[in-house]
């Protein structure tokens, strides 16, 4: 009988799997404290529960924390790019990052590779292999607290759509709630499923929403995303207005800026329309280099000025840190090349 992965068991899995083999019911309790809070190395370190069902979990499961095949450090020291290895060869990247405080995000993959092929992307370049599944997110984020200890938030912004990966992506939001990582701490990034974004808020959970907008003008936000022929930016909007009023979440617009592409003035009147129609807040983002792309961002000049003119309109703006750029790890630039 093969082995399974223990990472990503819910606590009634757990408890179901004891009262089976003839153990109490909160043993179950037991092992999901100690795979989520302890960091054991084995089931030899669950010192707490019988010998025989010591045994019994060596036999039947295995600690599938990833394989780290790579670790870059960026030269400000506030990311920490990991490779890793899944069972199946194939590679994926995720980041730590640390503000100034030194107060650490983990920024997490939901898929190897990425369907979307939006134009400043570096993950849509490699294609799509196959979606992660919701052992191997939760075992992203234990792997790094093994590293860097308890993270105070978690990003879905690595590789990959994770609405597009919507069920294992929402399974592992339900462990981490469990676990006490909170909806406030939790951001799912997404270029817009809309389908998903409702389901996201009827779902119960509530996490931060963070939609990548490439364009508030159809016709150009379709040229850098081209995942968006299949709905309307009215559409969308509609999405976010229901997500907003459901959770009671504030909806991020993420906004790359591309030099001569996306940040005229008819472009930041368009964007500042749909940030005051969902109520959202505008996050700036310059575009961060992706090998062979042929584009690059914006002078200091350019953004200041794009920036000014949301903010003319009473749109709230920020702009996001680039941290880790000369490592490949900032936003757009994960790509694991060669994914087996």
């Amino acid at each position: 009988m093969a082995k399974k992965n223990i990472i990503g068991m819910t606590e009634d899995e757990l408890r179901h799997f004891c009262t089976e083999k003839g153990f109490g019911d909160f043993h179950g309790t037991q092992i999901f404290n100690w795979i989520y809070y302890k960091n054991p190395q084995t089931f030899s370190d669950m010192t707490d529960l019988p010998t025989q069902l010591r045994q019994k979990l060596t036999t039947e499961f295995y600690f599938g924390y990833l394989q780290i095949y790579k670790r870059d450090v960026s030269k400000k020291k506030d990311a920490i790019k990991y490779g890793f290895l899944l069972r199946d060869k194939v590679k994926i990247e995720a980041v730590a990052l640390f503000d100034r405080n030194r107060r650490i995000s983990f920024c997490i993959s939901s898929q190897a590779g990425c369907a979307l092929g939006c134009l400043y992307c570096a993950t849509g370049k490699i294609g799509f292999l196959r979606n992660l599944s919701v052992q191997e997110i939760i075992s992203q984020v234990l792997t790094l607290k093994r590293e860097h200890g308890n993270p105070h938030s978690i990003l879905f912004m690595g590789m990959g759509e994770p609405l597009l990966n919507y069920n294992e992506t929402l399974n592992a939001l339900k462990i981490f709630q469990t676990i006490g990582i909170g909806s406030r701490k939790i951001t799912i990034s997404t270029c817009g499923i809309i389908k998903r974004i409702y389901d996201l808020a009827f779902s119960g959970i509530n996490v931060r929403l963070a939609v990548s907008i490439g364009s508030a003008i159809q016709e150009k936000r379709i040229m850098m995303i081209p995942y968006s022929k299949k709905n309307s930016l009215s559409q969308l909007k509609k999405a976010l207005i229901f997500y907003r009023r459901k959770t009671g979440r504030r909806v991020s617009l993420e906004y790359t800026l591309i030099d001569g592409v996306n940040h005229t003035r008819e472009d930041a009147i368009a964007l500042a329309e749909l940030a005051k129609d969902v109520r959202g807040h505008v996050n700036l983002i310059r575009f961060n280099p992706v090998k062979n792309s042929g584009l690059s961002s914006p002078d200091t000049s350019t953004v200041l000025m794009f920036k000014e003119m949301l903010q003319k309109h009473g749109i709230e703006v920020s702009e996001r840190y680039r941290k880790g750029q000369d490592i490949s790890a900032a936003c757009g630039q994960l790509a694991a090349e060669r994914l087996r």
